[in-house]
């Protein structure tokens, strides 16, 4: 039997990260290696790090060169895996992605575990998460784990920790049709998937040593997907890998000028582009809605609501629904005078809310909700945190809201995976 790898390195957009996944992979104290880079179509900076690497006849490239209409219709990094296996020789299959670092001797350490435990067909290793900046400097650090035999490694076990025998692909393509399951809706877990797929025919066997280290960064996979819900807020400034800023409204995404910096500069949630691409690209906005606004020299304060203005009626008004005078902005007389009136924001004596501003967080009876579009959603402490930051809940009653429907619950989607896949996680 031999001891030749196969690693298929898939790649996005980050020449810095990608330089320093291909070199740990070049340095292994393993030599008897096969990479395949495959790109999905990256910028021309990426893809000259890439050939500077060529000279390598154990390298290969793919660029898959999909055009970005083309982008959501599967889940690309396993797309991009599966065209790649068809060409792996190697008696080993490896995984690595454009922001992890192989330790030096990752490859020689599976491949004697191999050796060792001639039974064994899924190995993986504890790994180093490094938290860092937008400049690279590192925030924070934990490990993942190696400890434990693994029938389930679904959502337990990270995609570069992997080492599985080439048999086992045959039996999984037998089985399922596919070595990877690049369904569209797998593809925030597509790993998970494929582990269901390895655990079907055998356990992952652990190497509790750091044999990998990957770096987050904000625009990171996995910063930027954790606890978003299924369905985005609405009024969000959102951005994704082409760094323009989106102002979500009605299932559309509209382009925000350099004119409300001031209001998305620190208020702009990162998301991944297949979240993003999956709403419609809409015209630019005079004015985004959720905002408070005046005219110069006039002291009546507006909030837009859905296209309208509203006048907030008083100062207790104001005060109870949260709104802060450092988020008024000065817009011009006739901007202002173009819009609808919408029903002015009051606060009754009677403590009853209504016709209460949309977009603002309650804080009932030790749960939180969220007003939209005249409907009071649950929303989860970890989605507040993500969308929120700049807002405190508003105390209510039940008794206070109940001419109000209560709507879907906004819930990181992460959860709902785990619970349809019906997944324990330790």
């Amino acid at each position: 039997m031999g001891d030749k790898v196969s690693i298929i390195l898939t790649s996005y957009n980050k020449p810095d990260y990608l330089q320093k996944a291909i070199e740990s992979v070049i340095n292994q104290t393993h030599s008897n290696w096969e990479l395949f880079v495959m790109d999905d179509h990256s910028n021309e900076e990426t893809t000259a790090v890439i050939h500077k690497y060529l000279y390598d006849h154990r390298i290969h490239y793919k660029n898959s060169f999909v055009h970005p209409q083309h982008r959501l219709k599967t889940t690309r990094y396993a797309t991009l895996i599966n065209d790649a296996l068809p060409y792996a020789t190697g008696d080993y299959i490896s995984y690595l992605t454009d922001d992890t670092v192989y330790h030096p001797n990752r490859l020689s350490r599976m491949v004697q575990t191999f050796l060792c435990h001639p039974e064994a067909q899924a190995v993986y290793s504890k790994q180093k998460v490094v938290h860092v900046n937008e400049r690279g400097e590192e925030m924070s650090h934990f490990y993942r784990n190696a400890n434990t035999v693994l029938d389930q490694a679904a959502f337990q076990v990270d995609h570069c920790s992997v080492m599985h025998r080439r048999l086992l692909l045959d039996r999984i393509k037998d089985k399922y049709g596919s070595y990877w399951d690049d369904d569209m809706k797998h593809w925030n877990h597509g790993d998970s998937i494929f582990w269901l797929r390895v655990n079907t025919f055998a356990p992952f066997l652990p190497i509790n040593e750091v044999l990998d280290t990957t770096y987050k960064t904000p625009n990171s996979f996995q910063n930027a997907f954790q606890f978003l819900p299924a369905d985005l807020i609405d009024g969000t400034f959102v951005k994704g890998s082409d760094q323009h800023v989106y102002f979500l409204d009605q299932g559309v995404r509209h382009p925000v000028g350099e004119r409300w910096r001031s209001v998305y500069l620190d208020r702009t949630v990162i998301i991944p582009d297949p979240y993003l691409f999956q709403y419609h690209m809409g015209k630019c906005l005079n004015i985004p809605n959720y905002v408070l606004v005046k005219e110069a020299d006039r002291p009546a304060v507006f909030y837009i609501d859905a296209g309208k203005k509203r006048r907030i009626e008083s100062q207790h008004a104001f005060q109870f629904y949260q709104f802060k005078r450092k988020d008024i902005l000065t817009i011009d007389k006739e901007v202002l005078e173009s819009l609808p009136e919408g029903p002015p924001i009051t606060r009754e004596r009677s403590g009853v809310i209504a016709n209460p501003p949309g977009r603002r967080l309650f804080f009932i009876e030790r749960e939180r909700f969220l007003f939209l579009h005249g409907v009071f959603h649950p929303i989860s402490e970890q989605v507040v945190r993500k969308f929120f930051l700049q807002q405190k809940p508003i105390p209510a009653s039940f008794r206070n809201i109940q001419q109000f429907p209560i709507g879907k619950p906004f819930y990181p989607v992460y959860d709902e995976i785990i619970k349809n896949l019906n997944i324990a996680i330790e």
